[in-house]
């Protein structure tokens, strides 16, 4: 019965959920008009349609912003062990993952992918 506890779980959530859902289409007031139905931007009249397109230059650094953070999520828990294993070992991984990182941002610099003119 290791899954005992873990199918109370699912059930609960799914009575919660299910009566949650319940409840609102219950006791929630459905009368549709023109000003319920219009797009609202912070109280003021909506000027142009909301589907714009961005510069692809967003995505790049978006993208260099998502890798230098998963490094990060490497290296804590590398720096966490550090002390525990022996020798330099440890050591020589973490500065060639970090030289792999440094070399795929000079690279992306060079390419001038990071110019923003």
């Amino acid at each position: 019965m290791e899954y005992g506890m873990l199918l109370a779980f699912l059930v609960f959530a799914l009575i919660f959920v299910v009566g949650g859902v319940a409840a609102n289409w219950l006791l929630m007031p459905h009368k549709p008009n023109a000003t319920k139905n219009s797009t609202y931007e912070c109280g003021v009249e909506p000027i142009s349609d909301a589907n714009i397109r961005y510069n692809i230059r967003f995505y790049v650094y978006a993208l260099m912003y998502v890798v230098f953070a998963v490094e990060a999520v490497f290296l804590f828990p590398w720096a966490v062990v550090f002390k525990e294993i022996p020798g330099l070992m440890p050591l020589f991984e973490a500065v060639l993952f970090i030289l792999i990182l440094v070399l795929a941002l000079a690279y992306a610099w060079k390419k001038g992918a990071l110019k923003w003119d």
